[in-house]
């Protein structure tokens, strides 16, 4: 009769053992998968955020040089048609333009590839503009916002690149000019990305952009600018995603796993990136107390 009973015992607690291993590898998954459910909530909330600061930053300086060329155009074609009309009649308007949007540089590259132009070069000469090309080996017919202005009716933006002087990306807005059906030149603006880059840092998340290059010009993580960082984990899958689309990826320099989450904007991409073994910390820490609940269980038990 005892050993029934122990018996009887040894069966009920075997049991009770094995549908708390039941019941915890149930929930180690429900977790997993609430929490995960609950990362891509969160992420997709930080990126609509990153990607707004980018809409932002394209239309504000869009209005501006939309709303300059508009008032260009209101000059009559004599105002115009020269080198000297163009200093004489803009030329101070492009420091005023240049100051009003904190730009790094307005100007506008003439038919014969010079420049009536408001930069650091003239601010260090204490004068509003002056003209740079020919003597300074330039010609603003061979760069690719000259070029590229011209083929489109509305504005073209470059990739981002390094400015010289100040080291920082930067892009280039240019919208070519016609008055009375004939062309006056390329009206173009440097926007430097320090400002955009200001508000990404104040961003929640682990947000960056990237450019048609695969170039990243702002990031809450400042190391991700450094000239040999390597985003090519992220950038080169969200091109094939459709916009907050969550994929995982493996960083080829250590190995790690992660998962990311990308939205366009125009031709520049958006994407927040977090560590996958930093998303299951949480999971982990919960499965450990339930081996820990389950071995005194079957210590007790027996």
């Amino acid at each position: 009769m005892k050993s029934l009973k122990i018996k009887f015992s040894l069966i009920v607690n075997i049991i009770s053992i094995t549908i708390l291993v039941i019941l915890g590898v149930v929930t180690y998954f429900f977790l997993k998968n609430l929490i995960y459910n609950q990362v891509i909530k969160t992420e997709t909330s930080y990126i609509k955020v990153a990607k707004n600061s980018i809409a932002f930053f394209n239309e504000k300086n869009l209005k501006t040089l939309n709303g300059y060329a508009k008032n260009i155009l209101e000059l009559p074609y004599e105002k115009l048609n020269s080198q000297e009309a163009l200093m004489e009649n803009i030329g101070e308007d492009l420091k005023v333009l240049r100051d009003t949007g904190g730009f790094l540089a307005a100007y506008i590259a003439q038919p014969n590839g010079e420049l009536v132009i408001s930069n650091t070069d003239t601010d260090a000469k204490s004068i509003d503009f002056g003209i740079y090309g020919k003597k300074d080996n330039y010609d603003a017919r061979t760069r690719e916002y000259y070029q590229e202005a011209l083929k489109t009716n509305g504005v073209y933006i470059t990739s981002s690149y390094i400015d010289a002087s100040s080291k920082l990306p930067c892009f280039t807005y240019a919208k070519a000019l016609y008055k009375d059906g004939k062309f006056i030149g390329v009206l173009a603006i440097d926007v430097l990305t320090k400002d955009l880059q200001k508000e990404y840092e104040a961003n929640p998340g682990r947000t960056f952009a990237f450019d048609k290059n695969n170039k990243i010009f702002a990031a809450t993580d400042k190391f991700q600018l450094t000239e040999d960082y390597d985003a090519s984990h992220i950038t080169v899958p969200a091109r094939t995603k459709a916009d907050f689309e969550s994929f995982e990826y493996i960083r080829k320099k250590d190995g790690s796993q992660g998962l990311a989450m990308c939205v366009k904007v125009g031709e520049n991409t958006v994407c927040t990136g977090e560590s996958i073994s930093k998303i299951e910390e949480p999971i982990n820490k919960m499965n450990y107390m339930q081996i820990i609940i389950i071995t005194i269980a079957i210590i007790v038990n027996f």
